[in-house]
This record gives structure tokens, C-alpha cells and sequence, in this order.
């Protein structure tokens, strides 16, 4: 299973700059796009790692111990009648190293795009954090970071605001008022 994490989880600190040295003017419509592709790098990612899973079980298959390959041979003929037939039995070497080497350029490539998704990680969060709402700004963490359905954004959201009161009553979350929020902001820019 793939764990989300965010830049202060990873070790890396928080993001590269702060809130305050990013001006509203550089989120810019091309910034949007780092949410897509974000989205489908993590789908990227997902999917190396079924295959490189995948590919570690044939490999330890291959290992495991008492794994034989066996093929049955004649062993020469007198006249139309075979002498007899001979049993070989032996480790399948070329197909263990073909395995190995399909694992470890799987695991190459993996660790490739894993170094992109980290940065642009960065890029999703300081695209986060130039945004002027901060209402905003937790929708778009909770559905891009941490890769939630609008219906889990809508509880968290309703669970971090519980106890302010806005207007006179408690703000109240739905999936289509997140996902609409979250709609116009794009729009809007």
C-alpha cells in the first residue's frame, strides 16, 4: 500500500518558502496543473509498485528453495525402438536472471519517479500555501495531499471546524459544498 506524505513527514522540513514570500500573483494557471499531475504520478507510482511487487514474487519463487525445472528426454534410438528416456533436472538459471534483471530495472525506474513525485510534492504544497484562504487551502491539502474523497473531506472539514461558530451557527461541510469551494477557487484564477 502507498503512504501520502507531505514534506515535513519525509524529513525534508517544511516546504521551501513560506506563506508570506509567496505573492498571490505567482500561483498562476500553470500551477493548477501541478495538481493533475500530481494525481496521476502517485497513479504512476501505484502502479510500479504493483509490478515491482509482482516481479520480487516470481523472483522468490525462482529462489525458493527445492525450485527445479524438469524435461524429459529420449536417449538415442536403435533402429525405430529408444534406448530409454532420461529425466534432467536443474535450477532454471537463465530464467532467474532474466527475473532479476526485469526487478532491478522495475526498481529503477520506480525510485525515479518517486524522486519526481517528491518534488513535486514540494510543488503541490507551496501551490497550497500561496493560496489566500485558508478554507481553501485545508480542502485542497485534505484532496490533493492526503488524497481523500470529497465525502472524507467534507468530515474532516466538519470535524476541524467544529466548534467555531460562523455567522451566528456552526459551518456545516458537504462533499458537493467542498467539491464546489474547491471548483470555484479554480475558476476563479
Amino acid at each position: 500500500m502507498i503512504r501520502k506524505v507531505g514534506c515535513s513527514q519525509l524529513g525534508l522540513g517544511t516546504c521551501r518558502r513560506s506563506r508570506a514570500s509567496i505573492d498571490s500573483r505567482e500561483v498562476t494557471k500553470i500551477d493548477k496543473e501541478i495538481l493533475i499531475e500530481y494525481s496521476d504520478a502517485l497513479a504512476r507510482v501505484k502502479l510500479l509498485r504493483e509490478q515491482l511487487q509482482k516481479k520480487q514474487e516470481h523472483l522468490d519463487r525462482l529462489r525458493e528453495r527445492g525450485y527445479v525445472v524438469a524435461d524429459t528426454v529420449t536417449m538415442g534410438k536403435r533402429g525405430k525402438k529408444p534406448l530409454g528416456t532420461a529425466v534432467i533436472i536443474g535450477y532454471p538459471f537463465p530464467e532467474s536472471q532474466r527475473a532479476s534483471r526485469a526487478y532491478e530495472r522495475c526498481y529503477a525506474i520506480l525510485m525515479d519517479e518517486e524522486q519526481e513525485l517528491l518534488e513535486l510534492i514540494s510543488q503541490v504544497e507551496e501551490y497550497i500555501a500561496g493560496i489566500d484562504k485558508v478554507e481553501i487551502r485545508n480542502i485542497m491539502t485534505l484532496y490533493y495531499v492526503e488524497n481523500m474523497n470529497w465525502v472524507q473531506v467534507a468530515h474532516r472539514m466538519n470535524d476541524l471546524y467544529k466548534d467555531q461558530i460562523f455567522k451566528g451557527k456552526m459551518r456545516c461541510y458537504t462533499d458537493d459544498s467542498c467539491r464546489c469551494k474547491h471548483d470555484r477557487f479554480l475558476e476563479k484564477d
